[in-house]
This record gives structure tokens, C-alpha cells and sequence, in this order.
């Protein structure tokens, strides 16, 4: 089958052209039996190749597996230079097969301008999620850019088990129509701004005089909510662009699912350690419903108190370095037999400091929403505390970890976290997605300000033999 060859049509209502090719797009020439200008990047338990048997079209496709590596990620990549005039929308697409995928499939995509990332994407965060098993499809993921955007960073990744081909990388540009945004879309596009003008916490660092007139170029066409997801995108980008890193837009299921019982996420963990240590693995927690959010926090009481009821415990270590965030409150709730009660951090906002809290009456403990019934209170209260922290300790897991400054005999050990060290508030839409909006920073219980980055008291020199972060640690709460 020949490759396919994109041809610009003129005269349709979106002019669509190729306007930077990306190299070898259907993996068709080798360098030492891997595909030219494409950059690899090695992850244990994956294998890539090229396949000449599995293939949309040409003589090959490329693909990745995984039968035993659960938790990371395989992915590869090329730049690709961009040249732009005025605002376009620019669409990245590939063809893609899957077999047996546990965790998701995708091709993504970075923006850059000179100097640095103004923009991703990729295909879960514009609404398609692939994982299974599924026959050659064309997926795209898009974008909207402006003279600024100099390089696109493009690819694909295969995450958990299971194998995944790709065909066929294309980029193309697609020039909008000049006709107005219809209804329902206008509307929609005026709900979504005035939400961001009146809450989003950079609001006022953008230009909203050239955003309105890009929008008015954009939108063009736009006749559904769905049509407009686009000028969304755009929106959430010009945050991006003034410092916000932590807005985004939630889909229509992803907003339905967040707010159910959750089918399965993780749970806490816990061991003990040698030297009678309690040890408590908390990950991050994607849900605001009720009967989850106490099932996950009791389930972190009920393993602190299963440790401590049953050893004489010398300390405990809280792990929260794959605490990626999500809902601050059913963890810090969990982790409530560590804090004392009271204020534990503030919400900022210019002048305006807006407390978050653990409480507690009889058998019964809550932070924000989350409660848990059965409360538990550590035998020892005077004892060492260590928090590990490191690059993927981001969002709620972050304010879970200002949660525990100043709190005595406590320490921060590991890595600086990922620094989305901001709250975000949602804001459902008419259509049913919601807009998640940086709307404050946070301050510790004494006020100190965190902007970017926590970095921890004790700074751990990581080793790939063993956890360097539980030794250092294991010697602080055993030294005398």
C-alpha cells in the first residue's frame, strides 16, 4: 500500500495544508536497524523495533511492548521547526494499532517557543484514551499557535503492558473560516472566558484585547460546545504562558468520573521497616466522591493503626514522593493521626488568607470534606516524622506536604517536588466538562509563602542500588 500523501484543497471551508514534514513519518528508512531522525528514549522492561510484518501501509510500522513493566513508560520523539504567520491551528495525527494495552497508548506533542515549553498535549487530554485492543485508526491531537511557537517536540509512548504500533506521522496546518461562531458556540466560548477573566489567579497578566480578537479568528465556523474545545485550549494556553502550570480542562466523562465512586485507584501501603520504623506509602487520590474519599482516608488510619497498635514504633516515615495529587483533603485526612489539629496551611490570594484544617470530635476526624469514622491517635505523639518528597510529589500531593511543615520532629526528606505548589478550583460548565483554574498559591501554617518547587530540609544525593531517601530517613529517626 502506497503512503498516504496529503493534498491541499483549496475552496473547502478549512484550508488544509502540510507546512513542516515531519522526517521519516512512516518509519520506511533504518539507521543501525532503528528508524532515522527519530530519538528513542530507553526504558527497562520495553522493547521498539521496527515491524515489517505489522504495518498501515509502506514496509513497516514502529512498534513498542511491554509484558512485565507496570508503572513507567516507553516513549520516542522528533522536532520538528515550525514557521508560523498569525494564528493557526496545526494538527498532529499518526496511525495506531494496539494489542493487549493495560494503561493508555498516545502520540503527544510540545509547543516550544526559543526557549522554552509554551504547550502539550496529548491524546487523553484531548479526550480519547486508547488502551486494549483495537485495529489501525488515525488519531491527532491540535493545537493553536501564533508566530511565538518556533518547534514542535512530536511522538508517541506506550504506558503499562502491552504492544502498540504507529504509521503514518503526518503535521498539518489548518487555516479557519471567516464566518462568526454560531449558537451554541458563542455562548459557550463567552461562559468559558468570563469564568478565567473573573477567577483564573493570572488572569490579570494577559492581554485580553488580543485575546479577543484571536478568539474572534479561531472560533470561526464554530457552531457546538464541542466545536470550541479548541479556543479552550488556546485560553488555557495563554495561562500557560504567563506562569500558570497547573490549569486545565476536564472533559465531559472525565468530570462524570471524578465525581463517582472511584472503579480503582491506588492505595495506600504501608511496612515495617527495620528498627521498629512504621512506614506509610500514600499516592495521589483523583476523586470528590464522598463514600471514596473516606474509604481512602480510613484505609490510611486503619494502616497506621495496624503498626502501631502492634510494634513499639521508633518513628514513621510518610512516602509521598508518587503522590502525583488530585483531592488534598481525603489524604491529609488519612494522614491525620501526624498533624496536629487546627490550621495546617492557607490558600493565598493577594491579601486574602484562606485556612485549610484537620479537625476532629469523638471518634470522628475531617479535612475539607473527607471524613473518616474511625479516627486513630499514635500511642507515641512526641515521635520523629519523616516525609519523603521528590519531583513527582506535585499538586494536592504538594499541599499535602506543606500540610506538614512546622509540625515538630518533623522533616522533609528526598528531591525539590514538581512545583504546582497552586490550588485549583473547578468550574463546571454548561456542556458538563469543568474548568480546573489555578486559583491561589499556598502558605504554610506560618504563613510562609510556596511558590515553585518544595524543597526539602534534607537533600538526598539519589543512588540506583538502593532507596537513599528512606536510609537518610531511617538514621535520622534512629539517631540519638
Amino acid at each position: 500500500m502506497m503512503k498516504h500523501i496529503i493534498i491541499t484543497l483549496l475552496g473547502t471551508i478549512c484550508t488544509i495544508a502540510v507546512f513542516s514534514q515531519v522526517r521519516n513519518g512512516g518509519f520506511e528508512d533504518l539507521q543501525k536497524n532503528q528508524p532515522s531522525a527519530w530519538f528513542i528514549q530507553p526504558q527497562s522492561g520495553y522493547t521498539s523495533s521496527v515491524d515489517s510484518m505489522v504495518r498501515y501501509s509502506g514496509a513497516r510500522s514502529f512498534s513498542i511492548s511491554n509484558a512485565t513493566e507496570k508503572s513507567a513508560f516507553q516513549s520516542f520523539s522528533q522536532t520538528v521547526p515550525l514557521n508560523i504567520a498569525g494564528t493557526k491551528k496545526i494538527v498532529i495525527r499518526a496511525v495506531l494499532k494496539t494489542s493487549g494495552v493495560a494503561a493508555n497508548a498516545s502520540i503527544w506533542c510540545q509547543v516550544w517557543n526559543d526557549t522554552k515549553q509554551i504547550d502539550f498535549s496529548n491524546l487523553a487530554m484531548q479526550g480519547q484514551v486508547l488502551n486494549g485492543t483495537n485495529d489501525w485508526k488515525e488519531y491527532s491531537v491540535s493545537f493553536i499557535v501564533q508566530p511565538d511557537a518556533k518547534r514542535l517536540v512530536l511522538g508517541g509512548l506506550l504506558s503499562g503492558t502491552g504492544t502498540v504500533w504507529f504509521d503514518d506521522f503526518s503535521v498539518t496546518q489548518v487555516n479557519f473560516p471567516s464566518t462568526p461562531a454560531e449558537e451554541p458556540a458563542a455562548g459557550f466560548i463567552e461562559e468559558v472566558k468570563k469564568v478565567i477573566r473573573k477567577n483564573a489567579l493570572y488572569s490579570d497578566s494577559l492581554n485580553w484585547k488580543q485575546i479577543d480578537e484571536t478568539i474572534g479568528v479561531i472560533s470561526g465556523g464554530m457552531k457546538t460546545s464541542s466545536d470550541a474545545k479548541p479556543v479552550i485550549s488556546y485560553l488555557v494556553g495563554q495561562l500557560r504562558k504567563a506562569g500558570d502550570n497547573h490549569s486545565f480542562h476536564m472533559s465531559v466523562t472525565a468530570s462524570k468520573n471524578y465525581t463517582q465512586p472511584a472503579k480503582k485507584l491506588e492505595d495506600a501501603t504501608s511496612s515495617l521497616l527495620p528498627g521498629n520504623i512504621g512506614y506509610i506509602s500514600v499516592p495521589g487520590f483523583g476523586s470528590t466522591n464522598d463514600s471514596a474519599m473516606t474509604v481512602f482516608a480510613q484505609k490510611i488510619q486503619d494502616l497506621v493503626r495496624e503498626l502501631d497498635s502492634k510494634n513499639k514504633i521508633s518513628g514513621w516515615i510518610v512516602d509521598l514522593r508518587k503522590n502525583t495529587g488530585g483531592n488534598m483533603y481525603p489524604m491529609i485526612a488519612g494522614l491525620g493521626p501526624f498533624l496536629n489539629k487546627g490550621y495546617l496551611g492557607y490558600f493565598v490570594r493577594g491579601r486574602h488568607k484562606n485556612p485549610w484544617s484537620i479537625s476532629g470530635k469523638g471518634n470522628k476526624a475531617w479535612s475539607g470534606s473527607a471524613v473518616v469514622p474511625a479516627a486513630y491517635r499514635l500511642r507515641n505523639t512526641s515521635g520523629k516524622t519523616a516525609v519523603l518528597v521528590g519531583p513527582s510529589t506535585a499538586s494536592s500531593g504538594e499541599f499535602t506536604t506543606i500540610s506538614f511543615i512546622g509540625q515538630s520532629n518533623t522533616r522533609l526528606f528526598g528531591q525539590p517536588t514538581a512545583g504546582y505548589t497552586t490550588a485549583n478550583s473547578m468550574f463546571p460548565l454548561s456542556d458538563g466538562s469543568t474548568l480546573l483554574l489555578a486559583t491561589t498559591y499556598a502558605a504554610d501554617r506560618k504563613k510562609h509563602n510556596h511558590i515553585g518547587p518544595i524543597i526539602p530540609d534534607i537533600l538526598v544525593e539519589q543512588l540506583k542500588d538502593k532507596d537513599a531517601d528512606v536510609e537518610a530517613a531511617t538514621n535520622w529517626i534512629l539517631e540519638k
